[in-house]
């Protein structure tokens, strides 16, 4: 088991998001970079023919659109994780803990029902690549990875959006150090 760590106070919490958000805007750049190796359109036969390929530079073009993908993805839960926290600690988001941070803001109309199934799906394609790889279907990652080019520009604004528009933290927590048990 993992010791406690301190809580981070929400001023804490939002450098960190806004290193995600940093981090996620870079990522997704190389991402769009990956894709544009395989034009026009993440190109089916280009893409599978590198996939497939015996020549290893020919497969790590390939894989520069996995790997690109799964970070983006894994960025963008971490941003919507943060944000839904912060959100949380000023009394914004209510309501049960147990719910995902995608789902809660969908509720909020912060990101939309299209953009959660589109995250949906990069999970089930991000956790096949992670877990069953030999079962990775190509296709399945092309059509994530279009879905995941068209959707999260507006998942990142939506988010930064969001988290900017947030109250500043309460006066006492910006002033007075956490206590060692809260996290």
């Amino acid at each position: 088991m993992s010791p406690e760590r301190p809580r981070r106070s929400t001023r804490e919490l939002r450098a960190s998001c806004d290193e995600t958000l940093d981090a996620v805007r870079r990522r997704f750049e190389q991402l769009e970079s990956a894709v544009a190796q395989f034009s026009p359109d993440l190109d089916e036969t280009a893409f599978t023919a590198a996939w497939n390929s015996d020549d290893p530079i020919e497969r790590n073009r390939a894989d520069s659109v996995l790997s690109s993908f799964e970070k983006t993805y894994m960025l963008l839960m971490d941003l919507i994780a943060l944000s839904v926290k912060i959100g949380r600690r000023l009394g914004v988001v209510t309501g049960d803990e147990k719910s995902s941070p995608v789902e809660v803001l969908r509720e909020l109309k912060v990101v939309s029902a299209d953009a959660e199934r589109a995250l949906r799906v990069q999970r089930e394609v991000r956790n096949s690549s992670q877990h069953v790889y030999v079962e990775l279907s190509v296709p399945d990652l092309r059509e994530a990875t279009k879905q995941q080019l068209d959707t999260s520009p507006r998942i990142i604004r939506g988010v930064a959006s969001w988290v900017k528009a947030l109250p500043p933290e309460p006066a006492e927590e910006a002033s007075s150090p956490a206590s060692p048990g809260e996290r």
